[in-house]
């Protein structure tokens, strides 16, 4: 088997293209990939009023960095002022974790940059073909 036909490599080769072509969009705010992941992922949170706070654990597991990853983004969003960190009250090692104003205007107007590459990525397929590709996503996920 030659490595271009492994799909580990296919994905990962295509996974890295996607990423570096989307860091185009938020390189605009000054924002490094694991910064709008966490940017992302807690806007998506602050969406959902029941739960507007995340803990760096769980942003870890949502986001697939590692701990040191979230906390070096945590740390530069919040000198950012991007983020807001306040201590768990129920778990005084932990903090909760949401955007700021500005962090929610920040994912706002990039949200919708998001799309619009989302979209231009996605011209030469029909929403069959996109059907199909998130199904044989999930059924590769563990």
């Amino acid at each position: 088997m030659q490595l271009n036909d492994m799909l580990a490599y296919k994905v990962a080769m295509l996974a890295s293209d996607l990423s570096d072509s989307l860091a185009r969009e938020y390189a605009t705010y000054q924002l490094t990939m694991p910064e709008w992941r966490i940017v992302a992922t807690l806007g998506t949170c602050q969406e959902d009023a029941q739960q507007p706070y995340m803990t760096a654990k769980a942003i870890a597991a949502a986001t697939r960095l590692d701990k040191v990853q979230v906390s070096r983004a945590l740390d530069r969003l919040v000198n950012k002022g991007a983020v807001l960190k306040c201590m768990c009250e129920e778990d005084k090692r932990a903090s909760l974790i949401a955007l700021s104003s500005e962090g929610v205007a920040m994912y706002e107007q990039i949200t919708p940059r998001v799309v619009a590459w989302q979209n231009r990525q996605l011209k030469n397929i029909t929403d069959d073909e996109y059907r199909v590709f998130l199904k044989v996503i999930d059924a590769l996920s563990p």
